[in-house]
């Protein structure tokens, strides 16, 4: 066995031990029942009457929320199936007058308090005791508010972050990292077991990273860290291949590459020299990678400490976001198991040598679509480049002349000979419904084919197994709407969290009653929520915009976007609950309650959290929780203003487990979004 493969025998055996206490702790867990939350069970419970008074099946019904003051209720009932039948007029003629009817009886007395009709629509006005209860049920629940198990059967692997190795931390695994773990928790929360799984990049390319550390070792300068020695390889060859692909002019280089030309390649004199270098640097990277697939013991040495001294350095990116990612698993850990796929794939005929022959047939494909103008001149040149440089490649074909390139012409592993070898270890480790990829935007067409091709080879069937792939927007300038650049959007990233910290730190100190600590651990908590929460709160296919040149602005409009208000809104209700020193009262015990129209609306919002969370995880879109957040912040500021819960040191009942069912559910779902909330403000 090769050290390579030594290395990944070991590393298995560790993931298998995680997985089984992982398995073991889900098996351990308790989550309540989504239908036990007041909605879904009075939706269940106006079904089942519907459906036997009907006699004809089961009726699935909708409850939706609506205003009081605009529509007269609080809840809309639908009932899609009879509406179906005959249409509104039978609706109303039919089926309304028996759907009243058996709403007024007894079985809801306590919980419809009016019923209002309006054409074909029925809006329902619930109970003063069915609101209080409500929210005596968020009270009883406690952290366990908002949870469920609508996903305990499921297991989701979530593939985020994923930086690369020996490169600069960029803008897309700062937002990947961000919405992959918040995608984790809200799949938690609905009873998943859930694998995060942080995918790096230690493979591809480093044939590059390997040559160069040999080459450079006594060129670098001696006051760098090891992981910037590895930076300086990548931007020597970044710089040849601007200079050879003709992005850049030999004639008009800047003063820096001619520098680091100068210290790295100093024999680089002419466009010519720069060629030849550069093919020959090409053609020892290329015989680099193939000993380290081998495993043989000098490459695989180096390249291990390489892996650990860039890991080192993206801890302290994860530390400042407080994430920690469970499974930290290199390509390198996939290579030997997507190597052997792509050798049976090819026994069995799925995968093909891809010919010159198959080249121009699909060529010609290129013309007769250019001839029908379906595509531009350039569209066709383009495609044919990509055509003719798939010869030779071992490829599979996916159908609609679409195929995926699995292996070079050489024999050598790829980013796709690894992704498949990823998707074929995790189903034998992990056995996951679902796999969740959280990577920029311009990998789409790549995880599309990968997608595509996974289940033409069988290492998943669609209705057993749902892949997605989850992308996002870019870090952009705030003045320009430009992209960040890789190194600019890090520096600014951590630039802006520092700040961040700085900012809420001194506001937190103008109390005067918070210990160091305590300004630490808020300042902290206040400067995450934000950045996190302003990330999570716009579309997350949009982009993010952050002003480098006016940092106080930046984290002004970060505060402004609405988590800190939200974290005030609960740290709020939490210093009343803290101001009267015990417990509401429960709900059964408050004697004749008094429900007003604001305090019902807060009250049905509050009681759709565990319906937004499920809904936020099954879309995969944590912006639907965020925005409900937001509303129900609203709603209760607006309504502490109007109606103080403490008077003369007198409490509220009502009022009093209202705020508590606020300060526990904001802070709960809060939790789910990564946005913590300080014991005091």
């Amino acid at each position: 066995m090769n050290e390579l493969a030594k290395r990944n025998a070991e590393r298995r055996r560790q993931v298998e031990a995680f997985r089984d206490e992982l398995i073991a702790a889900h098996g351990a867990r308790s989550e309540p029942r989504f239908e036990e939350y007041p909605l879904p069970l009075l939706k269940k419970r106006i079904s089942d009457s519907l459906s036997e008074r009907w006699g004809h099946g089961r009726l699935d019904v909708q409850l939706d929320r609506i205003d009081r003051e605009t529509f007269g209720g609080d809840l809309a009932l639908k009932v899609p199936q009879l509406l179906q039948d005959g249409g509104p007029k039978t609706f109303i003629q039919q089926h309304l007058p028996w759907i009243v009817e058996t709403l007024r009886g007894e079985a809801f007395s306590g919980d419809i308090a009016a019923i209002q009709t309006k054409g074909m629509y029925i809006n329902l006005t619930l109970t003063d005791r069915w609101l209080l209860r409500s929210a005596q049920k968020v009270a009883d629940l406690g952290a366990r508010f908002g949870r469920s198990g609508l996903e305990e059967d499921q297991t989701i692997l979530v593939d985020y972050s994923s930086p690369n190795v020996a490169k600069v931390l960029h803008a897309g695994h700062i937002r990947s990292t961000i919405i992959g773990h918040v995608l984790c928790n809200l799949h938690e929360a609905c009873g998943a077991l859930v694998y995060r799984v942080n995918h790096i990049n230690d493979f591809g390319g480093f044939g590059f990273t390997l040559e160069g550390y040999f080459r450079f070792k006594d060129r670098f300068p001696k006051d760098i860290r090891e992981s910037e020695r590895l930076i300086e390889v990548y931007k020597v060859r970044r710089t040849l291949e601007r200079f050879v692909e003709g992005e850049t002019a030999f004639e008009s280089m800047e003063d820096s590459d001619r520098e680091l030309l100068a210290r790295y390649l100093p024999e680089v004199t002419s466009l010519e020299t720069l060629k030849a270098a550069y093919d020959e640097f090409l053609a020892a990277s290329d015989a680099r990678f193939a000993a380290l697939e081998k495993g043989r013991r000098e490459e695989v040495e180096l390249w291990a400490l390489m892996v650990d001294w860039s890991l080192a350095d993206f801890e302290q990116f994860y530390d400042s976001l407080g994430i920690q990612i469970d499974l930290v698993l290199g390509e390198s850990f996939y290579f030997q198991a997507g190597d052997e796929l792509i050798d049976e794939c090819l026994r069995s005929g799925q995968a093909v040598h891809y010919t010159e022959a198959e080249a121009e047939a699909d060529i010609a494909v290129l013309d007769a679509t250019l001839a029908r103008q379906e595509i531009t001149d350039g569209e066709r040149r383009k495609q044919t480049e990509l055509i003719r440089k798939d010869i030779g490649a071992v490829v599979i074909p996916l159908g609609d002349g679409e195929r995926l390139v699995v292996r070079r012409a050489d024999g050598l592993s790829i980013y796709a000979t690894r992704d498949l070898g990823a998707i074929r270890l995790r189903r034998e480790l992990f056995d996951p419904t679902g796999f969740t990829y959280v990577v920029g935007q311009e990998q789409r067409t790549h995880f599309a084919r990968l997608f595509k091709a996974a289940y033409v080879i069988g290492l998943a069937a669609p209705d057993q197994v749902r892949f997605q792939h989850i992308y996002f927007g870019f870090y952009v300038d705030a003045r320009t709407g430009r992209k960040l650049s890789s190194r600019n959007s890090v520096a600014n990233v951590n630039h802006l969290l520092a700040e961040a910290r700085r900012h809420f730190r001194a506001k937190s100190a103008e109390r005067g009653d918070m210990s160091e600590e305590e300004l630490d651990i808020t300042a902290r908590q206040l400067a995450v929520g934000s950045v996190v929460f302003n990330d999570l709160k716009q579309d997350i296919k949009g982009p993010v915009e952050i002003n480098s040149e006016a940092i106080d602005a930046t984290i002004t409009g970060f505060e402004n976007a609405g988590g800190a208000y939200v974290v005030y809104t609960a740290c709020r209700a939490r210093s009343i609950l803290r101001k009267h020193g015990a417990p509401p009262p429960p709900a059964d015990s408050i004697e004749n309650p008094e429900i007003d129209t604001q305090e019902a609306h807060l009250l049905t919002r509050i009681q759709q959290i565990p319906e937004r969370i499920a809904s936020a995880a099954e879309q995969s879109n944590p912006t639907l929780l965020i925005r409900h957040l937001l509303e129900i912040a609203g709603l209760y500021n607006s309504y502490y203003a109007r109606a103080q819960v403490i008077v003369d040191g007198v409490a509220n009942p009502s009022r009093l487990l209202i705020t508590a069912a606020v300060a526990q559910s904001l802070i709960n779902a809060l939790r789910i979004c990564h946005v913590e909330c300080p014991v005091r403000m």
